[in-house]
């Protein structure tokens, strides 16, 4: 077919502007080449600059495609497009009969299937934007299996009218629940029932020239596909760029640049950065080891990471790749390449889901622990952007189709039902805690904690059913009535004015007693004759819930040897025992009996429990229910200590 084209383009100057306006993949293919090796000073003629454009293209056959399992084509588009039970060995070449068949080159013979989209149709979300598959391929994390079979899918792609842009794409929905195609002069028309989907796909091609196609059925709706990167010529030259150099060098610098500049995770910029933006199956692993050791994050990082990118859809992350790519892929090889890639994204993230404030690195990976519903990344941003905070996963949505100019960027707060409001109230109240207790002072999430809950009491004032469904949240279950009077009652705003009063040296813990009550300290040391490391351990195990060995040596920036000075003093002044229990995360706790819990909840001194808000089970020996400190760490330090002042302390 080339070679005929071509024979026309170089005899008949008439034909070239005919066939150039008609759209043929080749002609653009053969201009673009020749526009970048042509000098143009030299004398050529137009004729002369075609042969050029041609030999320099792709004068070899198209290779036979390989046939790939349903499961590497499934791995190799994890995420990017769905209906993976419909994909198979052959849905390449379906593919590219397909566009065989819209091109007019190929007619189903009698007694042959009749022409449809293949794989469920899902396919066509791939039209115009295949900048998400080029990435992918050419990043240095995915897997060799994944990446052959990504390219032979891209070098498909190149060869049918799917990367021509002067063909016209569209889709939509129908009402009826037939299935059917119809083809005529103007293109093709194609509407696909799927009885387990409830729906029935609508697809058309319009060809070049032509405005509309014959349509047996009005489609309920129809849009037409995005016209992006990833014409013949640039997924051509990238498949031979990624085959001759391999895939492209990591740059954790642009993953990182990436992160700041949309509040993305690390780990979530990097699987952005990557062409892998989340997914919507789950895998365990999610990565493999080649591929988290490539990203420079752990399997938990990874999984935190995946959650948080879960709130996009296959839609939304072909959209925010469909146009970052290179106008020439080879620059992916330069230096600066990936980088420039990501300040591409970045702009694209910002413009269709809004740039976020980032939190440091330190405290996402703390609240990574916390283990909320609400993915980490999203927990950070109820305190650092309360009134644009980011929406969780499971609350997307969106009437289809909705144009980008149109679309709302919810928040965290545009709740709809009682499962959203559960998973941001829980959030929040662990996150007022943890951001109080057990982020240092100056930390941008923890100096945001008192404009979260004024946003949250805000909310409360709206005459709307978030509102409603909130305030319900707070007050449901057993300890509803707790959080409510914490929240109104003054408690909460003792903590909150804690934080806004900067009484803290920055750096350091409210957790820690020598920086939050140095007097008492001071008056502990004298009464026990301690020395003031060891008395500001007794104060932290007698009133904090979980004074983890790693915690302690965080809060009060101790070396593994003071701490173990520290507790060897309690110890020896029969102060504290040394001991093993489970899900503890430390070997010193005070004498007297123990309460174990499930998880979330953290096993304590039987002690403290009442002190400090905890419920236990009737007979002391499980925590039931932990939820908040029903006061400041100062007055809760004055009031542990007072009681073992007056012989009301911990005993064997």
């Amino acid at each position: 077919m080339w070679e005929a084209v071509l024979c026309e383009v170089v005899l008949c100057g008439t034909v070239l502007c005919e066939v150039v306006l008609c759209g043929t993949v080749l002609c653009e293919v053969v201009l673009r080449e020749a526009a970048q090796v042509v000098d143009p000073r030299a004398p050529l003629s137009v004729a002369s600059v075609i042969i050029w454009g041609m030999n320099e293209i792709d004068t070899a056959a198209p290779p036979a495609s390989r046939s790939w399992s349903r499961t590497d084509v499934t791995g190799a588009l994890q995420g990017l497009v769905g209906a993976w039970g419909s994909w198979n060995e052959g849905s390449f070449a379906e593919i590219a009969l397909f566009g065989r068949y819209i091109e007019g080159s190929w007619t189903p013979e009698p007694g042959e299937r009749e022409a449809r989209p293949p794989a469920a149709g899902s396919w066509t979300e791939l039209i115009g934007r295949m900048g998400a598959l080029a990435l992918r391929a050419a990043a240095p994390a995915t897997r060799p299996v994944r990446r052959e079979a990504l390219l032979d899918f891209l070098e498909m792609w190149a060869r049918t009218p799917f990367a021509d842009p002067a063909y016209r794409f569209r889709v939509g929905r129908l009402s009826g629940t037939t299935s059917f195609t119809v083809r005529d002069d103007r293109g093709v028309s194609s509407g696909l029932h799927l009885p387990a989907g409830h729906m029935t796909r609508y697809f058309e091609a319009v060809r070049p020239g032509c405005e509309t196609v014959s349509r047996p059925e009005e489609p309920l709706y129809v849009v037409d596909c995005h016209r992006g990167w990833g014409d013949a010529w640039q997924l051509l030259r990238l498949v031979e760029l990624v085959r001759e150099r391999g895939p492209v060098a990591w740059d954790a610098e642009a993953a990182l640049a990436l992160s700041e500049a949309t509040g993305l995770s690390r780990p979530a910029a990097a699987l952005v950065l990557a062409g892998n933006p989340g997914a919507g199956g789950y895998y365990m692993p999610f990565l493999d080891e080649h591929e988290r050791a490539v990203l420079g994050f752990k399997v938990g990082e990874l999984e935190a990471a995946r959650e948080e990118l879960s709130m996009l859809h296959d839609d939304d992350r072909l959209a925010l790749l469909a146009d970052v790519m290179p106008t020439d892929p080879a620059d992916l090889w330069e230096p600066g390449g990936l980088g420039r890639v990501a300040e591409r994204i970045a702009e694209a993230w910002a413009e269709q889901h809004g740039a976020r404030p980032h939190p440091p690195w330190s405290t996402w990976q703390a609240a990574v622990a916390l283990q909320t519903r609400m993915p980490a990344t999203h927990l950070c941003h109820l305190f650092l952007d309360p009134a644009r905070a980011t929406l969780p996963p499971g609350f997307y949505l969106r009437v289809w189709p909705c144009p980008p100019e149109h679309r709302q960027l919810r928040t965290a707060w545009d709740v709809m039902s009682g499962y959203d409001a559960e998973t941001v109230i829980a959030a929040l109240f662990a996150g007022l805690s943890w951001a109080y207790a057990d982020l240092p002072a100056g930390d941008p999430v923890r100096a945001g904690a008192p404009e979260a809950v004024r946003h949250l009491r805000k909310v409360f004032g709206y005459r709307e059913s978030r509102a409603h469904l909130l305030r319900g949240a707070v007050m449901r279950g057993n300890r509803g009535s707790i959080r409510w009077d914490w929240l109104m009652d003054g408690a909460c705003d003792r903590v909150m004015a804690r934080i806004t009063a900067d009484d803290l040296p920055p750096g350091r813990y409210e957790s820690d007693p020598r920086a939050c009550v140095p007097d008492l300290v001071a008056d502990v040391v004298a009464t026990l004759d301690l020395t003031e490391d060891a008395a500001a351990l007794y104060l932290q195990l007698l009133l904090l819930p979980k004074p983890s060995d790693r915690d302690v040596r965080r809060w009060n920036a101790w070396t593994p040897a003071r701490h173990k000075a520290a507790a060897a003093e309690l110890v020896s002044r029969g102060l504290a025992v040394e001991d093993r229990r489970p899900r503890a995360g430390r070997t010193l706790f005070l004498p007297g009996p123990w309460a174990h819990a499930k998880k979330p909840l953290p096993p304590m001194e039987s002690w403290k429990a009442p002190l400090i808000g905890a419920e236990l089970s009737a007979d002391g020996s499980e925590v039931k229910a932990f939820d908040l400190l029903p006061d400041t760490l100062p007055e809760l330090f004055a009031q542990a200590w007072e009681l073992t002042r007056r012989g009301k302390g911990p005993t064997a």
